[in-house]
């Protein structure tokens, strides 16, 4: 094989790479060192943009010191107006001698220059369906930009690459899309148990931090249960979803009828059943007499098939219409 593949070489190398099964941050150095075979260079690094700390990470460099390093993960990415204009307006690699005036602007004359580079370009890295992942940062010492042709090449790569450094990846078979289907809200639920808003994405009513849902997320156990049947204290039943991605947890939410034709209130009594609580107490959380916590009970059997309300517990976690019991807690449920 050539030391300098064809640019249609070079797309189809960096995608085999890019779908290896080996860690982020190996990948990422490949493509690094495949890039540097094509396109001449001294310096390059892969960035991917974490929408929790809604700052850049460095995953894979060549030839940039600490400093640099630093300024391209923060002032250049916030501040610097080719980025922004890339990030925000015009998707298009941006080379310095694009930018009129470039080597006089801050970026260049004090960072880059100073830290020995002549040239360079930027690619932010966007999925298909159009989020922001990441940058790929090129630097030379020669003042010669790289073609037009090179350009071109890395804007095929924008799509080949973005996958790569997204924190939000969606788990494998699914796409954003999927995942956000039909979702009048949703969240990004982290590991310190956090509920962060995603841009571009509401959360303003049931996914709100005072709501009692995210009171519930907060507190209930984490486990198989994907989704869940949630009734919010409008008396509306909503679907729940949690998709675990490599940032945390999507959590989705969407008005839809719970399943086996189980009532509003029914969903409100199998929750309380799947955690454990017995009638009484399952009335007084819903302000109910315990006859009519029995008669729901009944119908929920009935619906569901079950003899026992432990095997309609059982049932219920199992298909995914009520969460893992978690913590006991007093639930905020609706009031009828």
């Amino acid at each position: 094989m050539s030391s300098r593949p064809s640019p249609l070489d070079l797309v189809a190398d960096v995608a085999a790479i890019c779908v290896e099964p080996t860690p982020a941050a190996d990948r990422a150095s490949a493509v690094l060192q495949r890039i540097g075979e094509a396109i001449p260079l001294e310096a390059a690094a892969l960035a991917t943009f974490d929408p929790v700390e809604g700052r850049h990470f460095t995953v894979a460099e060549i030839g940039y010191s600490d400093p640099v390093l630093s300024y391209l993960n923060d002032g250049f990415v916030n501040e610097d107006p080719a980025f922004l204009t890339m990030r925000f307006r015009n998707p298009r690699p941006l080379r310095w001698c694009d930018i009129p005036n470039y080597r006089n602007m801050f970026s260049a004359h004090e960072v880059f220059i100073p830290g020995g580079f002549a040239e360079g370009s930027t690619t932010c890295l966007f999925t298909r369906d159009g989020r922001y992942t990441g940058a790929l940062h090129l630097s030379s010492d020669s003042p010669l930009p790289i073609s037009d042709s090179a350009i071109e090449t890395l804007i095929a790569l924008q799509r080949v690459i973005a996958p790569v450094m997204d924190a939000m990846r969606p788990p494998v078979g699914h796409t954003w899309t999927d995942l956000l289907e039909e979702a009048a809200e949703a969240a990004l639920l982290t590991a310190d148990r956090r509920l962060v808003t995603l841009p571009g994405l509401r959360r303003d009513k049931w996914l709100a931090d005072d709501s009692p849902l995210v009171a519930e997320l907060l507190a209930g156990a984490e486990g198989a249960v994907h989704r869940f049947a949630w009734v919010s204290p409008t008396g509306r039943c909503h679907e729940v979803r949690r998709t675990r991605l490599a940032a945390g947890v999507l959590v989705t939410l969407r008005e839809a009828a719970a399943p086996y034709r189980l009532s509003p209130r029914e969903v409100q009594v199998l929750t309380l059943v799947a955690a454990g609580l017995g009638n009484p107490d399952i009335g007084l959380a819903l302000s109910l007499s315990p006859r009519t916590v029995a008669t729901h009970v009944e119908h929920i059997l009935a619906k569901l098939g079950c003899a026992t309300r432990v095997a309609a517990a059982s049932k219920a976690v199992a298909e995914e219409i009520v969460p893992l019991p978690g913590p006991p807690a007093t639930p905020l449920l609706v009031r009828t």
